[in-house]
C-alpha cells in the first residue's frame, strides 16, 4: 500500500482518535452505531446527521450499571443552570396571598389567542405560552391605568435570546419634544411597547422602549441588519443611526405595525374629527357585519389598514409648519410629501390570503390566515366576529421582488468659493501666497572669516 495510506483498521483508529479539541471522533462513531442498534430506525441511512448531532448532544452513557442507551445525568453546572431557572418560575407561579388591586390594565386571553394563530403557522410552545401568559398578567397588574390595555405583539429573534415584546397605549405625552423631528401620541408615539428576554421573571424582566423619531425611521429603512440581542448594543451602519440596539427595535417595530396591521372592513371606522382619526366600530355594528363567508375574506379587498403606515419622512401626521429664522416666513418644502390615508386597502402583491383548513375542508366559517409578504413573519388571522394580529420573525424587511442594494455615499461637497462665484460681489478671491526664497547655506564662524 502506498505510505499515505492506512494499512490496518488499527491504524485507522489510531487516525480519529487524535483530535486537537479533545474529542474522539472513533468514540463518537462508536455510539452512533450503538444507538442505531438500540433504537433501529428504518431510515438509518437518511438519519445518520440527525442521530449524529443528538449523540453530540446527549451522549451514550459508558456505564454498563446506567444503562444502555441512556443518556448521561446532567453536570454540576447544567444543574446549577436548570435550578436557577426553575427558581425563577416557581416565584412566577406563586399563588399571591392577597389578589392584586385591579389598576383596569386589560391583558390578552394569551393561550386562547395563540391557539387561533397557529392556524397562520406560527406556534409557541405551551409551556412558553403560559409563562408568556402570567409573564404579562405581572406586566399589567405593574403598570398605571393610563395604558388601558395590553396587546401581545410578537417575538423577534435575535443573535442571541429572542425578544417578546408587548404593545400598550403610551401613557403620558413626552416632554419638551421637537415636532418637526419627533411625533407625539397622535402619531408615530401612538403605542409604547415593553420587551423581555427572560419572561420568567415576571414584571422586573420588562423593559420599556424609548419613543421612536423620524430621523431613525428613515435610517432604518437604508440597511439590513440582524439584532444581537443586547439592547445597548451600538449599531455600526450606513447611513450612521442615532441610537443604541433598542432605538433600532423600536423603529423596526413601528415600521412593521404601520405596514402589516390589518383586519376586515367593518372592525374600524372613522369619526368626526377634524382630521378624522380610526377608531374601533360599535359592537352592534360588528355583530351585524360579522361572520363573514371565507370566499370573501380571503380576497385582499375585504381587508384594511387600521394603523396608519408611515411616510418617507417617518410620520404618521403632516408636518408642521416652519418658520425662516430671519425673515419669519413659512419655509415651503422642495418635496410635497403624501400621508398615507386612514383605513386604507391593501395591496395584493404584498399578501397572501388562504383559508383554513382547505382542500375538502373548506366552509363558510373557516379561518382566513393573511400573510404579509413583505415582512416575512408578520400575520393576520380572522375567526368569526374576531382577528388577530402577530409578528413572529427576525426583523429584516423582504424584498418582494426588489433585491437589497445598500446607498451610496454622499457626494464629495466641493471646495468654499469666497466669491459666492459672482465676480462683481466685491469680494477678493484668495490668492495663494508668492514663495519666499533665500539661501539655505549657513553663515560661517567669525573666526573662519578672519583665517582666510
Amino acid at each position: 500500500l502506498h505510505k499515505n495510506k492506512m494499512s490496518t483498521a488499527a491504524e485507522l483508529r489510531q487516525l480519529l482518535k487524535v483530535d486537537g479539541n479533545g474529542k474522539d471522533l472513533y468514540e463518537h462513531l462508536t455510539e452512533v452505531l450503538m444507538r442505531i442498534l438500540i433504537e433501529r430506525p428504518k431510515n438509518a441511512y437518511d438519519a445518520f446527521e440527525l442521530i449524529s448531532a443528538e449523540v453530540k448532544e446527549n451522549p451514550l452513557s459508558p456505564d454498563p450499571e446506567y444503562g444502555l442507551g441512556k443518556p448521561l445525568p446532567l453536570s454540576a453546572s447544567q444543574l446549577d443552570k436548570q435550578y436557577t431557572w426553575t427558581s425563577k418560575c416557581a416565584a412566577l407561579f406563586k399563588v399571591p396571598d392577597e389578589p392584586p388591586e385591579d389598576n383596569g390594565v386589560k391583558f390578552p386571553d394569551l393561550i386562547d389567542e395563540l391557539s387561533v394563530i397557529e392556524w397562520a403557522g406560527i406556534s409557541f410552545e405551551k409551556g412558553e405560552s403560559f409563562r408568556l401568559y402570567l409573564s404579562i398578567k405581572k406586566l399589567a397588574e405593574s403598570l398605571p391605568a393610563d395604558v388601558e390595555r395590553l396587546r401581545f405583539f410578537g417575538k423577534i429573534l435575535t443573535r442571541s435570546l429572542p425578544y417578546y415584546i408587548v404593545e400598550g397605549v403610551s401613557p403620558e405625552e413626552e416632554e419638551n419634544i421637537v415636532e418637526t423631528k419627533q411625533e407625539g401620541k397622535a402619531g408615530a408615539n401612538k403605542y409604547a411597547y415593553w420587551v423581555s428576554q427572560h419572561i420568567e421573571l415576571g414584571a422586573s424582566g420588562w423593559v420599556k422602549l424609548p419613543n421612536v423619531t423620524m430621523d431613525q425611521v428613515v435610517k432604518s429603512r437604508q440597511f439590513k441588519r440582524f439584532l444581537t440581542g443586547d439592547l445597548d448594543a451600538p449599531v455600526p451602519s450606513y447611513p450612521p443611526f442615532e441610537g443604541k440596539e433598542r432605538n433600532l427595535l423600536r423603529a423596526t417595530i413601528a415600521r412593521i405595525v404601520g405596514a402589516t396591521s390589518i383586519s376586515p372592513d367593518g372592525f374600524f371606522t372613522l369619526n368626526e374629527d377634524d382630521p378624522p382619526a380610526v377608531v374601533a366600530a360599535e359592537p352592534e355594528a360588528i355583530n351585524e357585519a360579522f361572520p363573514k363567508p371565507s370566499s370573501e375574506l380571503k380576497e385582499p379587498d375585504a381587508w384594511r389598514h387600521h394603523e396608519i403606515d408611515l411616510n418617507k419622512l417617518g410620520r404618521v401626521q403632516a408636518m408642521p409648519e416652519q418658520l425662516d429664522e430671519t425673515s419669519g416666513e413659512v419655509v415651503v418644502p422642495d418635496e410635497e410629501v403624501e400621508l398615507t390615508p386612514s383605513l386604507d386597502s391593501l395591496k395584493p402583491e404584498l399578501w397572501s390570503f388562504r383559508v383554513c383548513p382547505g382542500g375538502a375542508g373548506v366552509a363558510a366559517g373557516s379561518v382566513v390566515v393573511a400573510r404579509s409578504l413583505q415582512w416575512p413573519g408578520a400575520a393576520a388571522v380572522v375567526a368569526g366576529k374576531r382577528f388577530l394580529n402577530i409578528y413572529s420573525g427576525n426583523g429584516v424587511v423582504g424584498g418582494v421582488g426588489v433585491p437589497y442594494s445598500p446607498p451610496l455615499p454622499a457626494a464629495i461637497q466641493t471646495e468654499y468659493d469666497l466669491t459666492g462665484g459672482a465676480e462683481d460681489s466685491g469680494l477678493l478671491a484668495l490668492v495663494e501666497q508668492a514663495d519666499t526664497r533665500s539661501d539655505p547655506t549657513p553663515p560661517k564662524p567669525e573666526g573662519d572669516a578672519d583665517e582666510e
